[in-house]
């Protein structure tokens, strides 16, 4: 068939083949949208202008409240009452008060291999690491809303072939920055990023989420992964539907194979002002850092947490410094207290929070002029986390860790 996975993903939602460069009305499995200014509070007016009074097949959309959660204005209080109001009216389900939505999608099982999803925001890809084709369509949600259908063109695929195992201290993100490194910020242009192998195997479902939440900083429309036991465990006991598992072909026709060695991927910082900017963390080596932030949708997960306490357990942050441990859910953060690591973490000086998008875009926990942060965020744009004269690097939760212990980079393999 010469099909890669999101060509089956897509063929599959449409009922008949369609290959890269196709354009369709495809009808989504999901359609997912969260509490942001211009987004859900605009819709129902946007649906009143088209004169059409609710939703076909409500059960396939699904909101989330998960931004300026708890309000601190009543401007944004007032979009948390609109995306309720417009829920309810339209039997739509929300979700609110249980973290953010990329990640409580997942563990809530919405979402399975083969699935087609979409969101306006560009870090629904994180779903890939279940095996869904999760695609952001910016202005595309009124359009689903509407009909239930949405215009997409299928992506070309870069295939991502992983072998070998990583070093300790080394993590999945530092595993994606080097894939910008090496293919350059457009490397993934237009495409879907396919990641399998052997390599991938070692990694695991935490690991595969940050791989596929960070799809954009490649220009790839979205990332999915090769489907094997640890997606099985993950889904055990939650899935709400039956589900195959979906592998490319082996004669699969890609736009472009790269082969990558884990065990040459070293520590990574991204340096501001952009996500394309990284660096080897022993370029930076020995500059001072003020805080560190472990949360978002690309982090806040038992993994990164225990990579944190790998690190400090038994000891404490630089004098001076400051860290943020925000689970990306309730339920992690139910998990992380009963299982005693909160409480090592708090011992360690970390300021653990309630699961919440906003210390990642800084509503929450902002730096002030002259700061210097290392972050598991998405972005490292000027002003991400509250200050545009703040300077945000993103990197692992060990080389954060490891960082903080000092209070400058450090890599955290001479920690370890």
């Amino acid at each position: 068939m010469k099909q890669t996975i999101i060509e089956k993903i897509l063929s599959g939602n449409l009922g008949r083949t369609v290959r890269a460069g196709d354009e369709a009305l495809f009808e989504p499995d999901l359609t997912i949208a969260y509490d942001y200014p211009g987004y859900i509070d605009s819709y129902e007016q946007q649906l009143e202008d088209l004169k059409i009074p609710t939703v076909k097949n409500p059960e396939k959309f699904m909101f989330f409240i998960d931004h300026f959660n708890p309000a601190g204005d009543t401007k944004y209080r007032e979009v948390h009452v609109k995306t309720r109001n417009f829920a309810r009216r339209c039997n739509i389900r929300l979700y609110e008060n249980v973290g953010i939505g990329h990640q409580v999608v997942m563990e809530k099982g919405y979402v399975v291999p083969g699935m087609m999803l979409i969101h306006f925001d560009g870090h629904v890809s994180t779903l890939g690491a279940l095996g869904a084709g999760a695609i952001s369509v910016r202005n595309g949600i009124i359009e689903a809303l509407a009909t239930n259908q949405v215009s997409i063109v299928v992506p070309g695929t870069i295939r991502v072939n992983m072998v070998g195992k990583l070093e300790k201290g080394v993590t999945s993100r530092d595993v994606f920055h080097t894939l910008v490194q090496r293919l350059g910020p457009s490397g993934g242009c237009a495409l879907c990023i396919e990641y399998g192998g052997e390599g991938l195997r070692t990694l695991s479902i935490d690991d595969r989420i940050v791989l596929c939440n960070q799809a954009m900083f490649l220009s790839a429309v979205t990332a999915v992964c090769e489907q094997d036991d640890k997606t099985d465990a993950f889904l055990n006991g939650v899935a709400r539907r039956e589900y195959t598992h979906i592998t490319p072909d082996q004669d699969a026709v890609y736009a472009k194979e790269y082969t990558l060695d884990l065990g040459t991927v070293t520590p990574v910082l991204v340096a501001p002002p952009s996500s394309a900017n990284t660096a080897s963390v022993a370029d930076y080596e020995g500059m001072k850092i003020d805080m560190g932030y472990v949360g978002s949708c690309a982090s806040g997960r038992l993994t990164d947490f225990r990579q944190v306490l790998e690190v400090l357990e038994g000891k404490h942050l630089a004098e001076g410094t400051r860290m943020y441990a925000v689970p990306s859910s309730v339920k992690l953060q139910k998990e992380i207290g009963a299982n005693g690591m909160m409480g090592r973490l708090i011992d360690a000086g970390a300021c653990v929070y309630y699961p919440s998008c906003d210390f990642c875009y800084g509503m929450l926990g902002t730096m002030t002029a002259g700061e210097v942060a290392l972050s598991t965020g998405t972005l490292n744009i000027p002003g991400r986390m509250g200050c545009t004269k703040a300077d945000i690097y993103t990197a692992s939760p060990y080389t954060i860790a490891a960082s903080l212990l000092y209070g400058k980079v450090t890599d955290p393999r001479k920690v370890l």
